[in-house]
């Protein structure tokens, strides 16, 4: 007790410092929320992706705006209007998804992410076998496409260089107007590329690390309240 003999908080401190704690308490709390939040929601992705695929005729309405459901359609591939979305890398390697308009019998027109391609097999031309022609039957994961990030400059339009999925942009660029989400390939194309199943359903997930951030600056604001309040002349 003798310890604590000089210490007199002072009312406002005292205040200020209970809220601040509070709202740092808070905080933490409201990221382990936020934490268990993201974790139902990547288990429940993962799921789906064990589903069996449902066929489809590009009308999302039918699946409910589902997303990260496997899916069964057919339909013909649009080579000439190849999009190539940048800075995808696969074990190391720098490349870009190949993303092909696929038309239905119905009209409708979907992006098709065939997959991952190297540099050198950017062209067409290198993976001639794997363009095919007439109607084909494919399986793949609906997802929203690649989503601008904060930062994210502009898409090169002029240049086909991608950075993220822009529907509108896209549907100019191709002439035609495209559904507005992308399904994954779930098959190589022939010849091996491009690399098929790119869906990645893992998003970040730093809430506990956030989490731990706050309460650790809760309980340095308690001690500083302590030992400025025990110091004060």
């Amino acid at each position: 007790m003798k310890y604590l003999s000089d210490f007199r908080p002072t009312i406002w401190s005292t205040v200020f410092a209970f809220i601040g704690f509070i709202f740092l308490l808070g905080l933490g709390t409201w990221q382990l929320d936020r934490l268990e939040w993201k974790n139902n929601l990547i288990a429940e992705r993962q799921s789906f992706l064990n589903d069996d695929p449902i066929l489809f005729n590009g009308d999302i309405k039918e699946l409910n705006g589902a997303m990260w459901k496997p899916v069964q359609l057919n339909g013909t591939y649009q080579h000439d209007k190849e999009l190539y979305l940048a800075a995808r890398s696969m074990r190391g390697n720098v490349g870009f998804h190949v993303l092909t308009p696929l038309s239905l019998s119905n009209g409708k027109n979907i992006l098709i992410n065939r997959g991952w391609v190297p540099r050198e097999k950017k062209d067409p031309l290198t993976r001639i076998q794997s363009n095919y022609k007439g109607p084909v039957e494919l399986i793949g994961i609906i997802t929203p496409g690649f989503k601008k990030g904060f930062f994210s400059p502009k898409n090169d339009l002029t240049n086909n260089v991608w950075l993220y999925v822009d529907y509108m942009e896209m549907s100019s660029a191709v002439g035609m107007t495209l559904q507005k989400f992308v399904i994954d390939a779930k098959e190589n194309g022939r010849g091996g590329f491009p690399i098929g199943s790119q869906t990645r359903v893992n998003m970040p997930n730093d809430h506990l690390q956030y989490a731990v951030t706050w309460y650790l600056l809760g309980l340095t604001l308690v001690f500083v309240w302590f030992f400025w309040n025990k110091n004060r002349q």
